[in-house]
């Protein structure tokens, strides 16, 4: 398969490529979720979660929080240009909110990713994703925005060098979610990446 994964879903995507290298044909990661020295200020909250009682507390805090406001908060932290969005785009995404508050596990999943991702950035040895990324065989894109307020910029480099086959596409204007921000530019590379797989 041509196997796709954002922040954490880059995480993920990268230790089945690792694990499973005869399942990725191609490997695409937005802005993964790999570990970090120097964490970002801005993505902290997100690690914070992972505490017991920190879910429930924030929940409490927020409860008068409009879907509407919840929505711009998440879009101010994850586009590199959230007045850029649509405004269709954000009714839809303003539904999603509202549909995914009245889940009764909606904090609990919350709690449940930020733990996984703190994992991810804590596992050391073999099980590390840095090491994980230098076994991966499938040739990889990695794309990273330079206006990310999770995932640093300057990561960038080091994955390029840790995945054996990658090509590197940055765009300094994107945010955490440039396959949303740029879609043109990110499924242009993929198309690129996927052809040239199949010529090989």
């Amino acid at each position: 398969m041509h196997l796709f994964g954002n922040s954490l879903g880059g995480a993920v995507a990268t230790r089945i490529a690792a694990v499973r290298p005869d399942l990725v044909r191609t490997l695409t990661l937005v802005s993964p979720a790999l570990p970090e020295l120097r964490v970002q200020r801005t993505a902290v909250p997100t690690g914070l979660l992972a505490l017991p009682g920190v879910a429930s507390l924030f929940a409490r805090l927020s409860k008068d929080w409009t879907a509407e406001q919840r929505t711009r908060g998440v879009m101010a932290l994850c586009y590199g240009d959230p007045g850029a969005v649509d405004p269709e785009a954000f009714r839809h995404a303003v539904e999603e909110m509202e549909r995914r508050l009245q889940l009764p596990y909606f904090w609990d999943a919350m709690t449940r990713s930020a733990r996984s991702i703190v994992d991810a950035y804590t596992l050391g040895g073999q099980h590390g994703l840095w090491r994980q990324a230098e076994r991966v065989l499938a040739p990889t894109l990695l794309v990273y925005g330079g206006r990310d307020q999770l995932v640093s910029y300057r990561m960038a480099r080091r994955a390029a060098v840790a995945f054996r086959d990658a090509r590197l596409l940055t765009l300094p204007d994107a945010g955490h979610v440039a396959m949303m921000e740029y879609p043109e530019a990110v499924a242009s590379a993929v198309r690129e990446l996927i052809d040239d797989c199949g010529r090989s």
